[in-house]
């Protein structure tokens, strides 16, 4: 080994760190990989720090290094044993990947590394890490929907009617963890699950060998369009319906199973699907996706403002989210798709209709509510998605509200178009479609309707602006008030102010904040302010048997299928609650400070707000307790009425009255809140 530059074409820690700087970070990895392992273990600290900067900067520069990184661990185990920082960069880099397989396989990685760790810095991050790779790569709808006993009982019968004999052959298309396949399992001796998402088929594997039935199923993680295979199914059952049937792409599936996996008498579950429109009243939805502000009138993707088509076709969400929730009219059919025959399913791929719709009562309609109805067998076992737990509904708001009356005709139109489903508003008033011309239409983010609608801090956050700095100003918020004033003067530099946000739309703290506090502040001393100057987060312990529900597996609503494989993909943290809304939830402690952070840019500058860990005692006002609400202050305004909040959960729900220690943890924006183990 050389340490100059003399033998270019031997293996040189001078080329590995000389690639390094110059961003070569495979080039800089195979020479570090052979010098470091020459070096006694008690040296190669010493290279340690720009090792685990090379492997982060080799797999976020080309995500596919992510699986070479995960495979190469225990080499690379072997060359840092007792240390963290290597094992916590392939940690964070696989992260950003957000490639699911590589994700569950870094969970060995940090259990090594949590093993390891004294300093209270890398426990903190590791905790973060290890609640992140359980919680990013698995679906947050799934365990909803596996909790559906209504859905789960449905199938189970369709199965049991379906399956005629232990030879029959069933294909599980979108097997997620293995409910309907081992369901099936029970009753033939070949099943066949697809499942394209890499986290629920690896769970899959082991819900089978739970339930005894792994030699009966074959998991193959791949989409069914793309699964090659010579063999017929008897049964093709499939739950892949989005709250309005065609977004998950049911249609394209059922056609190339027909083509390539079905014979003429094989049977489809479920055998078609209806979807229906109702009129809704919800100033609060309304209020979501549309807000004016200095004549212009911002409206979310999810509105149409004119015959273009919109970004997405509709939102989705549960009406028992919003107290104010009303519908104005009956259920009025769209489209009912046959999947049984391909020549019926074929003419569900591009066709468009119009309906008219009967008020029940006189209201102001702010939108279209879609769900559906599925008969799974052909023979009356009906699914009505809008009476299950595993659905929401499909929401298209109105750009603007229309007072309907009762009895009055009103006409839709609607067109389906390769799995999109998308409705239009016919009956606008007269007078906004003649001057609609004059009005100026916009679509904005949710991130930006929402401070368009929460304006209580706004005239405080900006009194903290001299005028004379307006000019030095920089806006990070996503405010187009804040944007609107800063335009006012010619934008000079270097900046002085900037303007921020901790809390994200949804109510949760906004990790990208601290990025971009971060790259203005950088070393750089020209920010002297940022606003808003403070921000407080207030927790409370809350419990709420709906959130129990949509958050952790229900063991009564499997159908006597042992799930508990699931259980350690709970989920973590439930955003965009609106706490005026929601009747659910029961507060079960007094307030608790969780963090105020003093904005000086000195402070970032210190690294202060880099890794916090807080232990904070809070004693429950009753037994149960699913974790903690936490809410933002901003220079001193709440605004619960419109601000949602953000929840983080317990693994488990817990029951005691006892003092509890609440732990929070806080990595580079990054926030965790859970129960202390005891």
């Amino acid at each position: 080994m050389s340490d100059g530059p003399d033998n270019p074409h031997h293996f040189s820690m001078f080329v590995a760190q000389r690639a390094f700087l110059d961003a070569n970070f495979e080039e800089a990895l195979k020479h570090f990989f052979v010098c470091i392992k020459m070096l006694p273990v008690e040296r190669r600290g010493l290279y340690e720090e720009q090792f685990a900067a090379s492997i982060h900067g080799w797999i976020t520069t080309d995500h596919d290094n992510a699986g070479r990184a995960v495979r190469l661990y225990p080499q690379i185990r072997e060359l840092f044993p007792l240390t963290i920082p290597t094992k916590l960069a392939i940690i964070r880099a696989v992260q950003t990947t957000e490639q699911e397989k590589w994700l569950l396989n870094c969970l060995p990685i940090c259990k090594d590394a949590m093993e390891l760790a004294t300093k209270p810095e890398e426990l903190v991050a590791l905790r973060i890490a290890r609640v992140n790779l359980t919680t990013v790569p698995f679906p947050q709808w799934h365990i909803r929907m596996i909790n559906d006993v209504a859905r789960n009982e449905a199938y189970a019968k369709a199965l049991s009617v379906s399956i005629k004999s232990r030879s029959s052959v069933v294909f599980d298309i979108g097997s997620g963890t293995g409910l309907l396949s081992v369901m099936a399992a029970k009753q033939t001796n070949l099943v066949i699950a697809l499942e394209e998402n890499i986290c629920l088929a690896m769970l899959s594997k082991e819900v089978l060998k739970r339930n005894g039935v792994e030699g009966r199923v074959s998991v193959e993680c791949v989409n069914s369009t793309q699964f090659k295979t010579c063999q017929k199914a008897d049964v093709i059952v499939s739950e892949i319906m989005d709250c309005c049937v065609f977004g998950e792409r049911i249609i394209e599936t059922f056609i190339d199973a027909h083509i390539r996996f079905a014979h003429q008498k094989t049977i489809f579950i479920p055998n078609q699907a209806t979807v229906y429109v109702r009129l809704f009243k919800c100033r609060e939805i309304f209020d979501i996706h549309c807000q004016d502000y200095g004549g212009v009138r911002y409206r979310s993707e999810y509105v149409k403002i004119n015959d273009s088509t919109n970004e997405q076709p509709y939102w989705c969400t549960s009406p028992l989210d919003y107290s104010d929730f009303e519908f104005l009219s009956d259920p009025e059919e769209i489209h009912s798709a046959d999947f049984t025959t391909l020549v019926e399913l074929q003419k569900s791929i591009n066709c468009s209709g119009s309906l008219t719709v009967l008020p029940i009562k006189k209201g102001v309609a702010h939108g279209f509510a879609i769900h559906f109805t599925s008969d799974l067998t052909g023979k009356g076992d009906i699914l009505n998605s809008a009476e299950s737990r595993s659905w929401e509904l499909g929401i298209i708001p109105f750009k603007e509200p229309c007072l309907v009356d009762c009895g009055q005709e009103l006409d839709i139109s609607w067109k389906l178009a390769y799995n999109r489903l998308d409705l239009y508003n016919n009956f606008y008033d007269e007078g906004l479609q003649k001057n609609e011309e004059n009005l100026r239409y916009e679509t904005a983010s949710l991130e930006q309707l929402q401070k368009l609608r929460d304006d209580s801090y706004f005239k405080a956050m900006m009194a903290e602006i001299d005028e004379i700095d307006t000019a030095y100003t920089i806006d990070t918020s996503s405010s187009i008030p804040a944007q609107c004033m800063i335009e006012t003067a010619v934008p000079q530099i270097p900046p002085r102010v900037l303007i921020t946000s901790l809390n994200r739309y949804d109510g949760s703290l906004d990790q990208d904040a601290f990025f971009q506090i971060e790259r203005y502040l950088g070393y750089r001393d020209n920010i002297k302010k940022i606003v808003p100057t403070r921000v407080r987060i207030f927790g409370r312990l809350f419990y709420s048997d709906r959130i129990n529900s949509q958050a952790r597996i229900d063991p009564t609503a499997h159908c006597q299928v042992d799930l508990a494989t699931v259980r350690s993909f709970h989920l973590r943290e439930m955003r965009d609650i609106r706490l005026s809304q929601r009747k659910d939830i029961v507060m079960n402690s007094d307030e608790f400070l969780i963090f105020d952070f003093d904005m000086n840019p000195e402070r970032f500058k210190q690294d202060d707000y880099t890794t916090i860990n807080r232990e904070i005692e809070v004693q429950p006002k009753g037994r149960i307790s699913d974790g903690v609400i936490y809410e933002f202050e901003i220079l001193g305004n709440r605004n619960t009425k419109l601000r949602p909040v953000a929840a983080f959960l317990f693994p488990e729900r817990v029951y005691t009255q006892e003092e509890m220690t609440i732990m929070v943890d806080l990595h580079v924006g990054d926030m965790l809140i859970s129960r202390k183990d005891l």
